[in-house]
C-alpha cells in the first residue's frame, strides 16, 4: 500500500518536487513501495524515479540528489503486523484489564526485529517477506524459536497448521547471510529437558550465521483465567540448567570461540547463582534481553566507585526501591559500597508486584500501585529520606509507568502521592545521585 506523506521541510527536495503533506509515495524506479523502511532502501541512489499521488492527481517524477541529501519529507508510520501465534505462555494474555493499549497489542513483524530488536516467531512470514529480507540485508533479526520439535512447537505455540516451516525459514536466511539471534522461553513439561537440547544442538549447528541463543523462564500472572494450566521453573531446576549452560559454552569456546548459549539474569537470580564474568557475555550482545544486564550492573559500580565522594556535608538517607527477584542484589550487593561514603545511609525496599501477582518478580513490571504500597508507610513515618530511586526499567521510553491513570503515570506523580520527596529513576551514574542529594530536600 502506498506511504503517505506527513511533514515537508520548507526548501527541501520534497518541498521542490511539489510534495505535499497528505500526499501518497506509490513506487520508486517501477516497484511498490510499502513502507518507510522499504522506501529508504529503494531511494538510496543518487537518481530515481517516483510514482506519486499529489492532491488526487498522479504523477511519475524524476529525482536527482546527492546520496547524503535527505529528502526533507516525513512518512507515517508504518502499520505494524501481528504475531502469527497464540502461545499458551503469552504474556499479551496475562494482562489485567486498563492498561496502555499497546501492551495488548502482539508484535510479530519482522522490521520491528531489525530496527529494534524485538523478538519474533517469522510464523506470518510469507515467501515474499523472506525475499525482501534478503534483498535489503535486514540482519541481524531477533527470532523467537523456543523449541526446534515441531509437535512440541505446535503445541506451544497454538499453529493451526501441522508446521510453520521453522527449519527451513531458519535455513533460507542462513543460505543468504542473515544474521540471527535466537530466544527460548522455558515452560516447564514444554520445551525443556530433551527438547531444549535438541533446540540447542539444532540451532548450534547454524551457528555460522545463529550468533547466540539465549534461555529466559517463562512469566506467568495472576491473570490466566482460563488459559493453559502452566508452572514457573523451580529454583532446583534453573541451578541444573545453569550446570547445562556452563557445560555448553565450554564445548562452545572451544569450537567457535564463544558461548553461543546464554542464560537471562532472572535465571541467576531464580538458581540463587552468582553472574557469570563479564568476559563470559561476548560483548552483551544480548543486554537488551535481559542477558548480562546485572553483571554490566556490578561492574559499572565497581567502576564508578573511585569516583564516589568521600562524605557528604551533612547526613542523606537515599531510598534503593526494586522488586523481590532483585532486593537480595541491592542489599548485598549495591548498598554495602553505596554506605562507604560518609553521612549516606541507604535502604532498600522490596516491592511486591500488585498488578501481575507475586510470581512476577522482576523490577520492570513493577508499576505506581506496586511502588506506592512498598513505599507509603515509610512516608508517613517521614522516613523515606532525601531521594527515593526507582530501577531503570520501570518506565517506558516516555518516562511513564504501566498504570493508566491520570496521577499515577510517572515518577512525579509518585512523588507527590508520598508527600513530595523526589522520585527519580536510576540513570546508570553513582556519583551524580550522590552529589545531587545535596540538592534534595529531606521528608
Amino acid at each position: 500500500m502506498p506511504v503517505r506523506i506527513t511533514e515537508i521541510e520548507p526548501g527541501s527536495l520534497a518541498d521542490d518536487l511539489g510534495w505535499r503533506p497528505g500526499d501518497q509515495l506509490l513506487a520508486i524506479n517501477g516497484e511498490t513501495v510499502q513502507d518507510e523502511l522499504d522506501l529508504r532502501f529503494k531511494a538510496a541512489e543518487e537518481r530515481f524515479t517516483v510514482k506519486v499521488r499529489m492532491g488526487g492527481d498522479l504523477r511519475e517524477q524524476s529525482v536527482s540528489r546527492d546520496l547524503d541529501e535527505p529528502l526533507g519529507a516525513a512518512f507515517e508510520e508504518f502499520r505494524i503486523k501481528t504475531c502469527g501465534d497464540d502461545c499458551v505462555f503469552c504474556f499479551v494474555d496475562q494482562n489485567p484489564v486498563g492498561l496502555r493499549d499497546t501492551l495488548y497489542f502482539r508484535d510479530g513483524d519482522f522490521r520491528m526485529s531489525f530496527l529494534y530488536g524485538n523478538y519474533i516467531t517469522m510464523t506470518n512470514l510469507r515467501d515474499r517477506d523472506m525475499r525482501r529480507i534478503v534483498e535489503q540485508r535486514l540482519s541481524p533479526l531477533y527470532i523467537s524459536v523456543h523449541c526446534t520439535t515441531d509437535e512440541i512447537r505446535r503445541r506451544m505455540m497454538g499453529h493451526r497448521t501441522q508446521q510453520d516451516r521453522l527449519m527451513e525459514k531458519l535455513e533460507f536466511l542462513r543460505a543468504h547471510g542473515i544474521d540471527m539471534h535466537a530466544q527460548v522461553v522455558l515452560v516447564p513439561g514444554f520445551n525443556d529437558g530433551e527438547a531444549l537440547v535438541k533446540t540447542v544442538e539444532d540451532l548450534y549447528a547454524m551457528n555460522d550465521r545463529m550468533q547466540s541463543l539465549s534461555i529466559v523462564p517463562v512469566g506467568l500472572t495472576k491473570h490466566r483465567r482460563e488459559l493453559t494450566d502452566l508452572r514457573t521453573l523451580r529454583p532446583e531446576e534453573a541451578r541444573a540448567l545453569a550446570g547445562q549452560v556452563e557445560a555448553w559454552q565450554a564445548r562452545f569456546r572451544d569450537e567457535i570461540g564463544r558461548g553461543f548459549v546464554y542464560l537471562s539474569d532472572e535465571m541467576y537470580l531464580l538458581a540463587g547463582l552468582d553472574f557469570p564474568e563479564e568476559d563470559d557475555y561476548d560483548g552483551y550482545p544480548l543486554m537488551e534481553n535481559g542477558v548480562g544486564m546485572s553483571r554490566d550492573f556490578l561492574n559499572e559500580l565497581d567502576y564508578q566507585r573511585e569516583y564516589l565522594p568521600e562524605a557528604l556535608p551533612e547526613p542523606k538517607t537515599l531510598t534503593l526501591v526494586t522488586g523481590t527477584l532483585t532486593e537480595s542484589l541491592l542489599e548485598e550487593r549495591i548498598a554495602p559500597v553505596l554506605r562507604e561514603v560518609r553521612n549516606l545511609d541507604v535502604q532498600v525496599v522490596e516491592a511486591e508486584n500488585l498488578l501481575f501477582g507475586d510470581s512476577v518478580t522482576v523490577s520492570g513490571l513493577l508499576n505506581f500501585k506496586s511502588f506506592y504500597a512498598a513505599l507509603k508507610s515509610l512516608g508517613e513515618a517521614r522516613q523515606l529520606g532525601d531521594l527515593v530511586l526507582l530501577p531503570p526499567d520501570s518506565v517506558n521510553f516516555e518516562g511513564l509507568f504501566l498504570d493508566n491513570r491520570p496521577g499515577q503515570n510517572s515518577p512525579d506523580d509518585l512523588s507527590a502521592a508520598l508527600g513530595g520527596v523526589p522520585v527519580e529513576v536510576f540513570g546508570g551514574d553513582w556519583a551524580n545521585v550522590i552529589e545531587s542529594l545535596g540538592d534534595a530536600v529531606a521528608c
